[in-house]
């Protein structure tokens, strides 16, 4: 069972980037104005490296030259009416521009207009938003020596995400801390339900400097304080091994039925393949016919993973996969009478597609429950959002609700994956609109019936 809104006209999905395109093209353009030129600004380490690697492998060089070259010379794909070029014009500039970025957090937009605020989510995503949807970029943005030195430049902005220099963001005047960023906070995580502060929902110390976070790494990676959000148990359930619980803090945007052992994910309709997302043919026979149901997080919301069911640790695995790939046909191949309308955020609308190849991280839990049984999560990295740690370890027990996990910058989207025979009541079974239906971390998802 598929359910989806159109991809032409969909929101931009967890607020990650803004709605308005123009807004991302005024945020590049200030970007533009703020770097410097590499004889005042060496390029960091990782990024000369990439650059130096482009310059001498042919293939990669042409793909990384046509990926800006095929952007059409339209608006709104171009700068503006007037200037018929891309506002960055080759993969120098866009290095240039990466250069700026890894040296700061992600901004805090104080803004009338709320929507500019998404744009601190992917700034580096910004960037490459249209060159990710040509073909030629198609094909450079799968090249696994590519995909290995963007993970070089995002393990770069981590280690800076994870120090003191990052704390600068979370200013109490302009930044992530500041009154007016706190209250939008809060309400990402009443969602129009409850009434807490920003304080009362996540462990902080507000009369601590930088309410006690020690980077912006530790401020993302924020956790509830405890009864915030309590394990569901739904009235007239006598069996509460028969519940499932939300992994995430998330807001669902598909449920598929007799999923395949391997499928061509690629296409437009992007079916899921069991192979591809768990990482091997013989991990993904269990589930083959079953169900996957996926979910996204916002940018705004809580990052942290939890155990939808109590049980056995059997596996775990991080997989080291794309960063920057969205299906080929949401991009410039996505032709709207006689006309290409790409997606304006990829991977925006390539959410099953990345559950495929994006770097990710897969457990496998062996359910108390027998009709459950063996079932898998994935949490999906996705751009910026491409560090996935775990806090257990296979052979571990663990409960329902325990804190499993977290993405670092970020969070991005997830997939659960059942067996066919286990038969589930899903508390929202669809279908799923545009907008954001934020479920709750340890609310019930589904009944086992």
């Amino acid at each position: 069972m598929l359910v989806l809104a159109p991809a032409l006209y969909r929101h931009r999905t967890g607020h990650w980037l803004p709605t308005d395109h123009a807004k991302i093209r005024g945020w590049v353009d200030k970007l533009l104005e703020r770097k410097l030129p590499i004889k005042e600004k060496p390029l960091d380490p990782v990024l000369q490296d990439f650059k130096e690697f482009i310059d001498r492998e042919p293939l990669v060089r042409m793909m990384a030259t046509e990926m800006f070259q095929e952007i059409p010379v339209t608006p709104p794909y171009n700068k503006d009416p007037t200037k018929f070029e891309p506002q960055i014009r080759n993969y120098d500039e866009m290095f240039e521009c990466i250069n700026t970025v890894l040296g700061e957090g992600p901004q805090w937009y104080k803004s009338n207009d709320e929507d500019v605020m998404g744009l601190v989510g992917f700034p580096i995503n910004a960037i490459l938003d249209w060159p990710m949807g040509t073909r030629s970029g198609y094909y450079f943005f799968t090249m696994k020596s590519v995909n290995a030195h963007w993970k070089a430049v995002l393990d770069k902005w981590k280690t800076f995400l994870s120090t003191r220099e990052s704390l600068s963001v979370l200013d109490p005047v302009t930044g992530w801390l500041s009154a007016d960023a706190l209250q939008v906070l809060a309400a990402k995580g009443n969602d129009g339900v409850d009434n807490y502060s920003f304080s009362q929902l996540y462990q902080c110390d507000p009369s601590a400097p930088y309410y006690g976070f020690e980077s912006w790494d530790k401020f993302f990676t924020r956790q509830f304080r405890d009864g915030v959000r309590p394990i569901a148990s739904p009235h007239g359930v006598a069996d509460l091994s028969m519940v499932i619980v939300n992994a995430c803090e998330s807001t669902p945007c598909f449920r598929r039925e007799n999923v395949q052992l391997q499928d061509t994910f690629w296409l437009k309709s992007q079916p899921y393949s069991l192979a591809d997302m768990l990482d091997g043919r013989d991990k993904a026979r269990p589930f083959v016919g079953g169900q996957v149901y996926q979910a996204f997080l916002s940018a705004l919301s809580y990052h942290r993973w939890h155990a939808p069911v109590s049980g056995k640790v059997m596996s775990i695995e991080n997989v080291t996969g794309t960063y920057y790939s969205e299906n080929y046909y949401e991009g410039y191949a996505n032709i709207f009478h006689g006309k290409p309308r790409p997606d304006p955020n990829a991977p925006n609308n390539s959410q099953a597609y990345i559950a495929e190849v994006a770097t990710r991280g897969i457990i496998t839990i062996q359910a108390d429950n027998r009709e459950i049984g063996l079932m898998a999560a994935v949490f999906i990295g996705m751009c910026e959002v491409s560090s996935c740690e775990f806090f257990v370890k296979p052979g571990d027990r663990i409960k329902k609700g325990d804190c499993i996990g977290t993405f670092h910058f970020g969070g991005s989207t997830h997939c659960l994956v059942f067996r066919p025979e286990t038969n589930l009541k899903f508390d929202d079974p669809g279908p799923y609109d545009d907008e954001e239906n934020n479920k709750k971390v340890n609310s019930l998802l589904a009944l086992v019936v």
